[in-house]
């Protein structure tokens, strides 16, 4: 179903003539397009297209649109919650098919996306975070939803806004800070140096910094592949807990035949495997947490030299650092005497 369709509805054709929607047409639309509980691919396209010609909107449309777009994404998906690459690619072509994301509705709809996700390509967090960084920049009031926007000044609704975006369940990898990420963050402090930013901006950017430095978890979910055949091999006739079931009934039957673990549970099952691999990430991810090596001690030495001075943020940043007693890399002598 598409504006150019004929079977359009006559209360959607209102809603585009009016440009505007009330919370009951929103009821109405529910009902209409989401009769089944399950949005498909035509439905989610319809609902785009109402989105980007609505001038007028109300808090139940914000509330529907992202709903639909998280049960078409994320609890649709194949397996459910892990958002794959083609969807990912045909949302963002979606947001941004007039150059950038479309309002509050839009970027609230992606934040959730990430939010309720196992797992989504990188690409959607990354988005989400330039559009934010825009928004403040420009001093987009309908994109952020806050009437009291200052342009190049980062409020607690902008900060709260981003760190949602940054430990989102899908975006946050065991909540550890990538590179990308934090050259984000140093971009838009450097942005907005002079502005009277919120005590929470400067919270946030030490926490994240050296949440990156500090944090790695080595972990990342399972694959959407390797996650799919787990579900397959969940639901085969042969294996998964149906074969569980009756290896365990075979075993209740017979009293007196030694069952031993592995009887039962099979070697190297693929749900067993995404277990183990996810031990084997932590706990290597330990061994070299709680440091900062070389590498990473070059990139923060070039990011705040980037401008030739030392911030407020930054210099917090550093007494952080030095304040952890943690093995820091000998090159970050110079920056921590300037503090």
């Amino acid at each position: 179903m598409a504006l150019q369709d004929p079977h359009v509805p006559n209360s959607i054709e209102i809603i585009l003539d009016t440009r505007a929607v009330t919370p009951e047409q929103v009821l109405d639309l529910r009902r209409t397009v989401w009769p089944d509980g399950n949005i498909c691919r035509r439905e989610a396209e319809l609902l785009f297209e109402i989105n980007d010609t609505l001038e007028t909107v109300c808090g139940e449309w914000r509330d529907f649109f992202a709903e639909a777009m998280s049960a078409h994404l994320v609890e649709q998906a194949d397996p459910r919650g892990y958002i794959g690459e083609d969807d990912a690619r045909w949302f963002r072509d979606r947001v941004l098919a007039d150059g950038t994301i479309k309002g509050e509705t839009e970027l609230e709809t992606l934040v959730q996306l990430l939010e309720k996700a196992v797992d989504a390509p990188h690409s959607l967090e990354i988005l989400a975070l330039e559009a934010v960084k825009d928004a403040v920049l420009r001093g987009d009031h309908a994109v952020l939803g806050n009437a009291a926007l200052v342009a190049g000044e980062l409020g607690d609704p902008e900060v709260a806004l981003l760190r949602r975006v940054l430990y989102a369940k899908a975006a946050g990898r065991s909540e550890a800070i990538s590179r990308e990420e934090a050259e984000l963050l140093f971009d838009l402090n450097d942005a907005t140096l002079a502005a009277d930013n919120a005590s929470s901006w400067s919270a946030l950017f030490v926490n994240a910094i050296s949440n990156y430095l500090l944090v790695h978890s080595g972990y990342e979910p399972p694959s959407r592949d390797r996650m799919k055949q787990v579900d397959r091999w969940l639901n085969q006739p042969t294996d998964g807990l149906a074969g569980f079931g009756r290896r365990m009934a075979c075993g209740i039957m017979n009293p007196g035949r030694t069952i031993e673990a592995m009887d039962i549970f099979g070697t190297d099952t693929p749900m067993e495997s995404v277990y183990r691999s996810r031990l084997e990430a932590e706990q290597s991810g330990r061994k070299v947490a709680g440091r900062v090596d070389a590498d990473e001690a070059a990139w923060l030495v070039k990011r705040i030299d980037r401008d030739g001075a030392l911030s407020v943020n930054e210099a917090a940043l550093l007494h952080f650092l030095k304040a952890s007693d943690l093995p820091l890399d000998e090159s970050l002598s110079a920056l921590m005497a300037r503090i």
